[in-house]
């Protein structure tokens, strides 16, 4: 065949599922733009991560050329999680991933390993940055807004009103989330909270959780000014030595 129609068959290994997704791209397209620009026909076994090529010795040496670039621009990075926090990566039905995935064009994968997983990222160095940042942010327990929904942030002002608004055991967070239909979640070491959700059930959540926090931080204001007023001899509660004597003459 190669013989009579000069065609040229060559393979191309990828080396992961991740690369495999980026050449293939959203519903084929880019796949099938690198065979409409090089005239090159390309396919990949199912569960392969092989890249079959074929066509003339011109059209698989250009093909070959672009694929490698390709993945060379696209070629991300790798981050090491502990085991336990790949849950946080993945969210709920796999929708914190999948969120990432659409809102920064990567490709993301996690492998896990016996006590830590490589999460591989695969999008121009852009994509990849932003994407290294909204799994940061998922890690440290962050929750990101999908489409349609918004995130805000409230100061929580101090360790007693952070510890009212998280509750015993978690109990006020959850009554909120559940009350607003929203996600929250309380940084603890940073004395704020986050809240993910419709923008008027967001606005509903943050004035409740304003309301928890409020007089506690406003209590702890005035207790530091009273505090601050005795040490300086301003109180208003301190005797006034000289007064006394008049009152013990009188």
């Amino acid at each position: 065949h190669n013989a009579a129609f000069g065609e040229v068959r060559d393979v191309l290994e990828l080396g992961s599922r991740n690369a495999v997704n980026l050449v293939y791209g959203p519903n084929f397209e880019t796949i099938r733009a690198l065979q409409a620009s090089t005239g090159c026909r390309l396919d990949i076994n199912r569960g392969s991560t092989t890249l079959k090529l074929a066509g003339s010795a011109d059209q698989v040496a250009q093909a070959t050329a672009k694929v490698r670039a390709f993945l060379e621009a696209n070629r991300g990075f790798e981050m090491t999680i502990d085991n336990s926090k790949v849950g946080a990566i993945y969210g709920k039905g796999g929708e914190t991933l999948r969120s990432i995935q659409d809102r920064t064009v990567t490709m993301i994968d996690v492998s896990r390993g016996p006590t830590h997983a490589t999460v591989s990222v695969m999008g121009t160095a852009e994509a990849s940055g932003r994407a290294r940042n909204m799994l940061q942010r998922a890690i440290d327990g962050e929750v990101e807004p999908a489409k349609g929904e918004v995130a805000k942030d409230v100061e929580l002002g101090n360790d007693r009103a952070t510890a009212a608004v998280i509750g015993r055991g978690g109990a006020n967070v959850a009554d909120l989330e559940k009350r607003h239909g929203v996600k929250v979640n309380v940084r603890s070491e940073l004395q704020m909270a986050r809240v993910v959700g419709k923008p008027n059930n967001v606005d509903k959540a943050v004035t409740d959780i304003e309301a928890i926090a409020k007089p506690i931080i406003e209590a702890e204001s005035a207790q530091k000014k009273a505090d601050e007023a005795v040490e300086s001899g301003e109180s208003a509660w301190q005797a006034d030595e000289a007064g006394g004597d008049d009152d013990a003459e009188g």
